[in-house]
């Protein structure tokens, strides 16, 4: 697969479990670690002029600056990038943020658990699931 999954995580820990994951999966990740930055990819801006649409964002909702939900808002108010499926990734556990971000067009939540055994677990399960069973839009429908 050479459509990337951009990673929207500010903690570097979590991000390079991940990634270390993501290596075994067959799965090219593109990491950025802020709103912003997740922002500037999605609308190729600056740095990120010539990025390929990703085929799934996996996003952190707690994020310095422009927040998660923000983030998550922003691309799915965009007929261009609505499709793209967004997976919010989070420790947090609090109701308010889980029905706040399936209301804003989430199309999962994924606790995020300790790095170890269930982040591995959590890891294959997301990619079992989103990369082998479900059907992800073409670039064609996601305006690439």
């Amino acid at each position: 697969m050479s459509v990337p999954l951009l990673l929207v995580e500010d903690s570097d820990p979590d991000a390079e479990a991940l990634e270390r994951i993501a290596r075994r999966l067959p799965l090219p990740v593109v990491r950025v670690s802020d709103g912003e930055s997740a922002l500037d990819y999605l609308y190729r801006r600056g740095a990120y002029a010539a990025a390929r649409k990703p085929c799934l964002v996996l996003l952190d909702l707690h994020l310095p600056g422009i927040g998660g939900r923000q983030v998550l808002s922003t691309l799915k108010a965009d007929p261009r990038l609505r499709p793209i499926p967004v997976i919010i990734y989070s420790s947090s556990q609090d109701a308010e943020d889980v029905d706040g971000a399936y209301a804003d067009g989430a199309n999962s939540y994924l606790f995020k658990p300790q790095i170890g055994p269930q982040l591995q677990a959590t890891a294959e399960a997301l990619y079992a699931f989103w990369f082998q069973a479900a059907r992800l839009p073409t670039p064609e429908a996601q305006g690439a």
